[in-house]
């Protein structure tokens, strides 16, 4: 069989167990910065600000342009300026652009709520125990790219949606519907009652990713960056599946593997349009 570039064996640690480790998205007060994801997230209307604050050497129109929308997205906000060093000290960085938001908790979908709103056929992003919230953020960005009708995240063991995440994801978070549940066993569980096709992938698997059948309703499991899938969640899919490659390594990222099989799902759907129609355009949150 070909070396797959999936990341990580199966751990045998229980997905709904916790991490002896603090996660890096672990933050007391969260803060989005530069220019492109505080717009966007002011835009959006979904995730809470509670503060903006704007550099006090930005130029005429860039302020006028971020004050008028506040006023039609959040007219209760009052913007405040500050300098440059003083917003760095705020967020505890200096790439800022001149653009600072405090916002609340993000703001995470039902689970049954993403499953009603999802097209046909339907494609799930499950994650297992991913830790880093850049991975987490660069998988959301990949999600949303392909298309992906929802993210599911377990409670324990999992990094969140916060400002890394939010940052790696390019504004994704505020364009896809993210779902965190208590068990993933149980939703994998539901998710096959309901005749969705389970792929977990793994760096050890009977099948290759171009081997499976992706054109029906489909959910993908990612695992953790080191461990990959945790045993239980392995257990209950339909069918576990690797990255063939050609190279000496014997791995990808998780990150970049979550990306690879999206895109897979997307070629064959491509190919199926026949089927089910134009699949090949992404869904966004309202």
């Amino acid at each position: 069989m070909a070396k797959s570039s999936m990341a990580g064996k199966a751990r045998q640690t229980k997905s709904t167990g916790k991490s002896k480790k603090p996660l890096l998205a672990s933050h007391q007060r969260s803060w989005l910065w530069g220019r492109n994801l505080v717009l966007e997230t002011l835009a959006a209307g979904r995730w809470p600000i509670h503060e903006l604050h704007l550099a006090d050497d930005l130029g005429a129109d860039a302020t006028a342009a971020a004050l008028a929308q506040v006023q039609a997205q959040a007219p209760k906000l009052k913007p405040g300026r500050a300098s440059r060093a003083r917003l760095a000290q705020l967020c505890g960085e200096a790439d800022h652009q001149g653009y600072l938001a405090r916002v609340g908790p993000y703001p995470y979908v039902p689970a049954e709520t993403l499953r009603e709103q999802a097209r046909m056929p339907s494609l799930w992003l499950i994650l297992d125990g991913v830790q880093d919230p850049y991975n987490l953020g660069a998988m959301l960005r990949s999600a949303e790219v392909f298309g992906v009708d929802g993210v599911f995240l377990g409670t324990q063991g999992q990094a969140g949606v916060n400002s890394l995440a939010a940052r790696s994801s390019a504004g994704a978070v505020n364009r896809l519907g993210i779902a965190r549940v208590p068990s993933l066993p149980a939703l994998v569980a539901e998710l096959r009652r309901a005749a969705v096709r389970v792929v977990g992938a793994s760096l050890h698997a009977d099948y290759t990713l171009d081997a499976c059948d992706f054109t029906g309703p489909t959910a993908l499991v990612i695992g953790n960056e080191g461990t990959g899938l945790s045993a239980d969640v392995m257990a209950g899919c339909n069918m576990v599946a690797t990255i063939p490659q050609a190279g000496g390594l014997n791995s990808l990222n998780a990150a970049a593997a979550a990306a690879v099989c999206l895109y897979e799902v997307q070629r064959q759907r491509r190919q199926d349009v026949s089927m089910w129609g134009n699949v090949a355009s992404p869904g966004r949150m309202s």
